[in-house]
C-alpha cells in the first residue's frame, strides 16, 4: 500500500474544521446583519430631548433643561372656561392676557427661552373635482412640509377637518390657526 502525500483523508477537511468554519461564517453574517439593522434604526429614528435634573452643592434639586410637560397647576386656567370653543364662530377675547397668565402658571414655557415654532397646514377633506385627483400631490406637499419641520426642529399641526366650508381661499384655514393657538399657547 502506497502512502498518499495528501494524508489519511485524501486532502479533504475533517468534520470539525467544516463545522468550525461554517460557524465562524454564520456568526460573522449574524453580526453584520445586526450591525446593519442597528445602524438603520439609529440613523432614521427621531432625536429625543431629555430632561436632566441635577443637584446643586446645597443639595436642592434643580431642573437643568427641557420643558416640564407634566406640570398641571391646581388653579384654573383659560382651558377650564366652559365657553372656550375651537369653532371660528365664537371669538376669543383678551387672548394676550390669558396667554400671559398661562405662562405664569407654566414657568418652564417662558417666552424667549427656546425657539418654539409651529407650522400649521391643512387640506380640504372632500375629494378634488379633478377626475385624476390630487391626492399624490397633496401627499408630496405634506411630506415636504413634515421633512422641513423635522430638519429644522419645528412642530407641525395638520388638519383636514377644520377647514371652514363657507370660507373661500386662504380664509378657510382660520379655524386651523385658531385650534393651533388654543392647543399650543406656548408656541410663537
Amino acid at each position: 500500500m502506497t502512502s498518499s502525500p495528501m494524508g489519511k483523508h485524501g486532502g479533504s477537511k475533517t468534520r470539525t474544521t467544516v463545522c468550525l468554519s461554517d460557524g465562524v461564517i454564520f456568526l460573522a453574517g449574524a453580526f453584520m446583519s445586526l450591525t446593519l439593522v442597528w445602524s438603520y434604526f439609529s440613523i432614521f429614528s427621531p432625536s429625543f430631548t431629555f430632561t436632566f435634573t441635577g443637584l446643586r452643592h446645597g443639595g436642592e434639586s434643580v431642573q437643568c433643561s427641557g420643558l416640564n410637560m407634566q406640570l398641571d397647576p391646581p388653579e384654573p386656567g383659560f382651558y377650564d372656561d366652559p365657553d372656550l370653543s375651537y369653532s371660528i364662530e365664537k371669538s376669543i377675547t383678551n387672548w394676550d392676557e390669558k396667554r400671559h397668565e398661562w405662562f405664569k402658571s407654566h414657568p418652564s414655557f417662558k417666552p424667549g427661552s427656546e425657539n418654539r415654532i409651529l407650522m400649521v397646514t391643512g387640506s380640504q377633506s372632500s375629494p378634488c373635482k379633478n377626475p385624476i385627483g390630487d391626492h399624490l400631490l397633496l401627499l408630496r406637499c405634506f411630506k415636504n412640509k413634515v421633512d422641513y419641520a423635522r430638519i429644522h426642529g419645528h412642530d407641525i399641526f395638520y388638519s383636514n377637518s377644520l377647514l371652514h366650508p363657507k370660507m373661500n381661499s386662504y380664509w378657510a384655514k382660520l379655524p386651523v390657526v385658531k385650534a393651533a393657538m388654543l392647543a399650543h399657547p406656548f408656541m410663537d
